[in-house]
């Protein structure tokens, strides 16, 4: 991955590049951000331009026999390791004896796919179901024999750690031996999207790079030249992503387009408000239809817009960004959504959208959140 693919973060690259250039490599970097932001990305296209043979100033070369293994993932002095659990297919074979190579095909498929995956996706991806994962001992006993081997044709080697914050504590001790005291020329690359979970004694040993939340205009941009979106699904979508590109893609897959959310979401507050129940039934049986993942959309959207009430009603239109339609309603809505009832409006739909991830049956989940919206939807009054 080159750093043109890596959405954003320009100032970052930048960073990384110069300190190439003037042979300032920490040999233990962690990529720190939350889920989508970039971390994984930006590693990889790091990666490769440490290890490309023609190094432009700006980027990797892309074409050299490096880059070209790069692309595939197959760059034999690049090693990915990242947290398992034991499935089916080794239900007969020690935990312990599971490690990442066991399912590097699958991670390879996902990677190719897009670098700008989700926890829930790489979980369903490696087939480990509801299990508890880790980057366990024998994963860092691969990591040792892997860095005990010369590199093939690269100065370089480089180990990319994925979800740090998962490595076993009994397995940190053997991780920590090979940071304090790496071979000549190997670089960890370790990336994390939770910094409080990560063992101190790991975290000390590394230099920390900060991966900020994308901008909504860097998000846009990508959208519409990388994915071809069309620009106005475009700044809706990086307006509900919250600087995950991640969550950006997976609104841009589910082709809901959020003008529809918001016509929804309109005709559903009027009909709480009103306490219509028998329209309110049809609602539902009509919502209920939708997959899972437009129904996770709609929530979130409508977290998002009563987000939007409450800066409406604390005299802070400048954060809201919002126009035509959509901004009249907030203005009409806002005064229904207040410091009273606010907190008990998100805490149901986030406990809506935390029960429609597990499968929950969407009848039930949309009867349940409506009446409690025509119980809490009253206006303030001074």
């Amino acid at each position: 991955m080159q750093f043109k693919d890596v959405v954003g973060h320009q100032a970052l690259k930048n960073q990384l590049i110069y300190n190439v250039h003037n042979n300032r490599i920490s040999h233990a970097q962690l990529f720190l951000g939350p889920e989508g932001n970039g971390g994984l990305p930006l590693a990889l296209a790091f990666a490769q331009y440490i290890q490309c043979r023609d190094k432009k100033p700006e980027d990797a070369c892309g074409v050299c026999p490096s880059c070209l293994k790069h692309k595939k993932l197959e760059h034999p002095d690049l090693h990915f390791f990242f947290p398992v659990a034991r499935t089916k297919a080794f239900e007969n074979t020690d935990y312990e004896k599971v490690n990442s190579t066991d399912f590097y095909t699958p991670w390879r498929e996902l990677l190719l796919q897009s670098p700008y995956f989700t926890y829930s996706q790489f979980i369903e991806k490696m087939g480990v179901e509801n299990k508890q994962l880790y980057i366990n001992t024998e994963s860092c006993n691969q990591v040792i024999r892997s860095l005990g081997l010369k590199t093939y044709e690269s100065e370089y080697k480089i180990v990319i750690m994925w979800m740090i914050e998962s490595l076993f504590h009994a397995a940190s001790p053997k991780l920590l031996k090979v940071l304090e005291e790496p071979p000549e020329k190997t670089l960890f690359l370790l990336v994390s999207q939770n910094k409080d979970k990560i063992i101190s004694t790991i975290r000390s040993r590394t230099q920390l790079v900060k991966v900020p939340q994308l901008r909504e205009e860097e998000t846009e941009k990508a959208l519409v030249e990388k994915y071809r979106c069309e620009p106005g699904m475009a700044k809706q979508i990086a307006l509900l992503s919250e600087g995950s590109f991640s969550k950006a893609l997976e609104l841009a897959k589910t082709g809901n387009e959020p003008l529809a959310d918001f016509d929804t979401f309109r005709y559903w507050m009027r009909l709480c408000y009103r306490k219509n129940i028998p329209e309110l039934l049809s609602w539902v049986d009509e919502i209920s239809k939708a997959g899972r993942e437009k129904q996770k959309t709609f929530l979130q959207y409508g977290l998002k817009m009563f987000r939007f009430c409450l800066l409406n009603n604390y005299k802070a239109p400048s954060l809201m960004q919002l126009d035509g339609e959509e901004k009249e309603f907030i203005q009409a809505f806002s005064p229904f959504v207040n410091h009273l009832n606010g907190l008990q409006i998100v805490g149901a739909f986030n406990e809506g959208l935390f029960h429609i991830e597990r499968n929950a049956n969407p009848k039930i989940l949309f009867s349940d959140l409506s009446f409690n919206l025509s119980r809490l939807l009253t206006p303030f009054k001074k």
